[in-house]
């Protein structure tokens, strides 16, 4: 949990933690009821729900109770248990979604290799499509004695992102976010450099001759694909170009099928190309994923790539098309990502000064068949 600096506001903390904690443990709330919402308690002890928040994280790390996103807390006992840690593991820990992805397994391999340099025990605990058992992993982590973690979260939606925050500001662990920038907050983050990438295989396109280019994106609610976007209108500018009608496809939601991975971004091209009316000659895609989604849908409507359509990703995830069709990606170097992760998660850990709270790792275009 951030150090509050002014005293009164962390006496206010501990005084609502306090009066919580004494009508949980006399009984006054029984295992199963359900506390107050947020801003009910606010409301009582006249401050902000984000105290408030702060105040039932230590009930949470006493054993008392449970949040969970949407449900609200709920008491699971009338005893606090021990501060000791069921298990002493002193970890490092790296909760991710899946291995699956590309990615992210690369990402995990940059973190265990730093952790074996160093001799530190690392702790991979993955969480699957579930982004609430991946908040939940956060919130639990100092029962086994883990002294900070890396996360490299799945937030589908707007308000994921909110709750995600949330468990972030109230966590009493170091942690640190690879993947996606959450600067309101000041957790230390690793992130590639999007604006970057999106610019680079934009202008590659141009190179190439095209001039009729579209964008596609999902998980448009984070700032790295903002910054793509950003990336991509910036190099169409200084070619002297626009969006053409229709060829923006920006989805704020991601709904992840780690076994049908196309599936989502399969459907997500067709939509850029109705949307589009015939009128591109090219497309950015925010990742694999979405290129070869683009790529499908592009053949299922008789349009060959790279003579009728020219496509470009702007993060390589190592995947290929069919007949071997290579991608022009932007490859980013993960495996850094990781090892970076961990390096700054122990400079917190060590209560060491961080000269960045934000590391921004750039990458290089990988030129495939796929742009022509």
């Amino acid at each position: 949990m951030k150090v509050l600096p002014q005293s009164l506001r962390r006496s206010k903390v501990e005084e609502i933690h306090e009066t919580l904690r004494r009508e949980i443990v006399e009984k006054q709330w029984q295992p199963d009821d359900r506390l107050p919402t947020e801003a009910e308690l606010a409301a009582r002890f006249e401050c902000s729900p984000a105290t408030i928040n702060k105040a039932a994280a230590l009930l949470v790390q006493a054993g008392l109770i449970e949040r969970k996103p949407k449900l609200g807390m709920r008491v699971v006992s009338n005893s606090e248990r021990t501060a000791e840690p069921a298990v002493q593991l002193d970890a490092f820990a790296f909760i991710y979604p899946s291995d699956q992805h590309d990615g992210i397994w690369r990402t995990l391999k940059g973190f265990q290799d730093a952790g074996r340099k160093t001799g530190r025990r690392v702790v991979m605990l993955p969480s699957g499509a579930d982004y609430q058992k991946e908040m939940e992993f956060v919130d639990r982590l100092s029962e086994f004695d883990v002294k900070g973690a890396v996360v490299f979260p799945l937030l589908p939606s707007p308000q994921d992102v909110v709750n995600f925050s949330r468990i972030l500001i109230a966590s009493r662990l170091p942690i640190v976010v690879t993947e996606v920038s959450l600067p309101a907050i000041g957790v230390p983050t690793i992130i590639a450099d999007s604006f970057h990438a999106a610019c680079t295989v934009t202008r590659h396109l141009i190179e190439r001759g095209a001039s009729r280019i579209g964008f596609l994106a999902n998980y448009a609610n984070i700032p790295a694909v903002t910054e793509h976007y950003r990336g991509y209108l910036w190099a169409l500018e200084e070619a002297g170009l626009e969006p053409p009608p229709g060829g923006v496809v920006l989805d704020p939601e991601m709904n992840p099928d780690f076994e049908h991975p196309l599936s989502e971004s399969t459907a997500l091209g067709h939509r850029l190309l109705a949307s589009a009316a015939g009128a591109l000659d090219a497309a950015v895609c925010t990742n694999d994923y979405l290129a070869l989604g683009c790529l499908h849908a592009a053949r299922e409507r008789d349009l060959q790539v790279p003579r009728d359509l020219r496509l470009a990703s702007c993060n390589d995830y190592g995947l290929a098309g069919p007949d071997g069709l290579t991608l022009t990606t932007y490859k980013i170097p993960q495996e850094e990502i990781g090892r970076r992760s961990f390096e700054l998660l122990d400079q917190i850990v060590a209560k060491k000064p961080l000269l960045h709270r934000e590391v921004i790792v750039r990458g290089a275009l990988v030129q495939g068949r796929s742009g022509g």
